[in-house]
């Protein structure tokens, strides 16, 4: 009995040693770059039907769509969008982007969200620009980056969501920020008719928090991943129109406790072809 009982002492002092000091947390989500739905394509309902069964395989614990996600601004795309991706069983949010609403020739984006709200659980707010939190660590938030008035291919961050993004980074100052708009800050390639206008005020509110780990876009339909040097990574993903229609899934691990800089945070990136 004395022996067991010195064997079950070492292996409670070995076991502590080799315990990990701090145990880290994880969150993952997908992300679906430019759908181009066109209400007429029955191709594209069969690969979103694909998508949605992909999507239950994998349990991310949520899904955003990064804009264009209708070929054209009408109210039948936009409906038909919508029943197409309604299957998925994950919390999943919309980004607006230059092609899914405008005045000029198209629905207004008020039109555009109202029918995503409708339906949509996750959405309930009848805004272009909003926030959620898929845990008590992480605050997502949501940048409408695009032209109220026609389409137009640059993007943009209006004063009014640079003051709002900033208020909210003060509110929540010890929680991880992900930032979802459709054209991305920092471009995979140099192609000015797809860029970014007017970043200045944008990049020096950003400069002010340093809990911001990932900023993620679509638009340029191509997959990339940049790491800036504070650290915070930039991430394009590719159109889901486009053959071999996939999308991502990012994985998030994270110390809540210990963190200090987008640095501190593991991400990783699995291309998904549904």
């Amino acid at each position: 009995m004395h022996k067991k009982f010195i064997l079950f002492i070492l292996f409670l002092v070995f076991g502590c040693c080799n315990a990990p000091l701090v145990e880290a947390d994880e969150i993952s989500f997908a992300q679906i770059g430019d759908v181009n739905y066109s209400y007429n394509d029955s191709y594209m309902d069969k690969y979103l039907f694909f998508l949605s069964s992909s999507i239950r395989k994998k349990m991310p614990d949520f899904v955003v769509f990064l804009g264009d996600n209708v070929q054209k601004s009408t109210e039948e795309d936009a409906i038909g969008f919508m029943r197409a991706i309604h299957s998925i069983n994950a919390p999943y949010y919309i980004v607006l982007g230059n092609t899914d609403a405008h005045r000029l020739s198209g629905i207004e984006k008020e039109v555009f969200i109202d029918i995503v709200t409708t339906f949509n659980r996750n959405q309930k707010e009848n805004r272009n620009y909003y926030y959620f939190k898929p845990n008590s660590d992480i605050v997502c938030a949501v940048l409408d980056v695009t032209s109220d008035f026609a389409p137009s291919k640059h993007g943009q961050v209006s004063d009014e969501q640079v003051e709002w993004l900033d208020n909210l980074l003060n509110k929540y100052p010890k929680k991880l920020f992900i930032i979802f708009h459709h054209s991305p800050l920092i471009p995979p390639r140099i192609e000015y008719q797809l860029s970014m206008l007017n970043t200045e005020k944008y990049e020096s509110m950003l400069k002010k928090h340093s809990n911001v780990i990932l900023i993620s876009s679509g638009h340029y339909r191509q997959n990339a991943i940049y790491q800036d040097e504070r650290g915070i990574r930039h991430i394009s993903a590719p159109a889901f129109k486009d053959a071999p229609h996939s999308y991502q899934i990012i994985n998030i691990i994270y110390d809540i406790k210990t963190y200090k800089s987008p640095k501190d945070v593991e991400i990783t990136i699995n291309n998904v072809k549904v």
